[in-house]
């Protein structure tokens, strides 16, 4: 619906107009009324009416004056001029002016309906082709703006383009502007479930805060929550003054504390974007290994590093202490003393945070297996589980990340332990059911191969599985690999001969036997009969 104004000096005029068609029905929907030039003028700006109906002889200020000024500051709103018979040098100017249409007093209905549906298919005509600027103007500003996105995401993997496009959208409207260098920054949000900001969304934030233009890209891992910024510097900028007016305005929008920014030297010249990046990006990984939070400058974790090369011997030593005091705790059963240790050890790493996540990491590698060794016996299913939690290891990049994944793993090889402790014959059954499970296919798997894997003699290890199972570890051996061997025949179309070596039992004659006797026909038959 459109809005529409009245400037009609005779009152009787004036609310006559208002009532004088079903305005709602021709698609005008707010009628607003002035009684003169300079009322209507003021209600013009302050509202900006679509449809303004305006007489001509007005006291104080004209139709033809006040409409003027309207057209000048409203260009899209359309205007019809009331006028007599005597006023065609009125009318002429109201032309000038580019008005709709004019109506010549006394109005008809007809008359007016007839104009005021041309008026208002003028007012569609008018906002559809604004919308579709808009809409033209948006997406060639979105497409820009990806553009420059990509085009920075290359410039800083090392691929050259678009260092053109780059430096005049980084210029902003002075054109000619020639900057003193670049700032490449990383910026990662806060853990958690919070609100994390899109790519155009934080560039206009920083733009804001640091009233220059800013262009971003999703950067490190994971994506979505690590950013890459540039910005051009100027001579009197400090990058860690700019760094903390930027981190006021993201903690300001998000309601999230916690971001970081990472900071290398600035580039003087848009080709040198990868190494401050690369700078950058390595001063955030320190940031978030050593738990801090605001800016992270590239220098900072050169001077850890130096710190820490003095006094590595003492690290190493205290290190060795703590790992020995956590495996002998906790081969013990005291768990609770194995996680003091542990954070002992984190607390160690945390006063000295140049030694690094790589080196921390391989020394929780090398604990990880000694204690691997006391939680299991060995085997592929011991190296599994060790392998599962150095990917696990891997995969931290904080030391807080790290001291809660060392912590449920103790907490895992405690269980473990006391399971062997408190039920000793049973843990030794139970091992045995899974080697065969996992091994069933080799065919050297005998009692004295079982007994050797579980740490017991074949004796004991025969008594305690009989006991448990009511059948001999033999037995059930067989009876496991004619039940692989009956699910394969069952299911697929391998020979039998192939069948037989994958269970392990590669005579196939043998084979044919010891299935016959259990399932009442030749392997050969029961394939046939389960897959007609």
């Amino acid at each position: 619906m459109f809005k529409m104004l009245i400037v009609e000096d005779e009152r009787w005029e004036r609310e006559g107009l208002v009532e004088f068609l079903d305005w709602p029905a021709l698609g005008i929907g707010t009628i607003d009324t002035a009684c003169d030039g300079i009322e209507g003028l003021e209600k013009a700006i302050e509202r900006e009416p679509d449809i303004i109906i305006t007489d001509i002889q007005m006291p104080g200020m004209n139709g033809i004056e006040m409409a003027k000024q309207i057209r000048e500051r409203l260009p899209d709103t359309h205007i019809v001029v009331l006028t007599g018979y005597d006023d065609f040098q009125f009318v002429r100017d109201a032309l000038r002016f580019s008005a709709v249409d004019y109506l010549l007093k006394p109005v008809e209905e007809e008359e007016i309906k007839r104009t005021m549906q041309k008026v208002v298919q003028h007012c569609e005509d008018t906002r559809r082709t604004r919308l579709e600027e808009e809409r033209r103007q948006q997406g060639d500003e979105a497409g820009r703006r990806v553009a420059l996105q990509q085009a920075f995401g290359e410039l800083i993997a090392g691929r050259t383009g678009g260092e053109q496009e780059l430096r005049q959208a980084l210029a902003g409207s002075a054109a000619d502007f020639i900057p003193d260098g670049y700032a490449v920054w990383t910026v990662r949000a806060p853990e958690g479930e919070g609100y994390l900001p899109g790519i155009d969304m934080l560039e206009d934030w920083a733009e804001d805060a640091l009233g220059r233009p800013v262009i971003a890209c999703a950067a490190g891992e994971p994506h979505g929550c690590e950013y890459a910024l540039i910005l051009r510097m100027e001579e009197k900028d400090k990058q860690r003054e700019l760094a903390e007016q930027l981190l006021k305005q993201l903690t300001a929008m998000t309601e999230e504390s916690g971001w970081r920014i990472g900071q290398g030297t600035a580039a003087k010249l848009l080709v040198q974007a990868e190494s401050s990046y690369r700078q950058a990006s390595q001063s955030l990984k320190y940031a978030v290994w050593a738990g801090q939070h605001g800016v992270c400058e590239a220098e900072e974790e050169e001077a850890a590093k130096q710190r820490f090369a003095l006094y590595i011997d003492e690290f190493t030593r205290q290190q060795k202490e703590i790992s020995k005091q956590i495996r002998s705790s906790l081969g013990s059963g005291r768990s609770e003393e194995a996680s003091a240790e542990l954070n002992r050890l984190f607390e160690l790493a945390d006063a000295y945070p140049g030694a690094g996540r790589a080196y921390i990491g391989s020394l929780l590698a090398g604990l990880i297996d000694s204690l691997r060794t006391l939680a299991s016996p060995g085997g592929a299913g011991a190296l599994a589980g060790s392998a599962q939690e150095l990917e696990g290891l891997l995969a931290c990049d904080s030391q807080i990340q790290m001291k809660q994944h060392m912590l449920a793993v103790i907490g895992r090889m405690s269980a473990q332990l006391n399971e062997k402790r408190d039920n000793k014959d049973d843990y030794i059954v139970n091992r045995v059911l899974q080697l065969v499970e996992e091994r069933y296919g080799l065919t050297d798997m005998n009692l004295p191969y079982l007994a050797a894997e579980v740490f017991v003699s074949p004796n004991h290890l025969g008594m305690l599985f009989k006991k448990k199972m009511g059948k001999t570890p033999l037995v059930y051996i067989q009876e496991y690999r004619l039940a692989r061997a009956e699910e394969l025949l069952r299911t697929t179309k391998q020979r039998v001969s192939v069948i037989a070596e994958q269970v392990g039992i590669p005579n196939t004659s043998y084979f044919g036997t010891l299935f016959k006797q259990a399932y009442g026909m030749t392997p050969g038959d029961y394939q046939e009969m389960t897959q007609r």
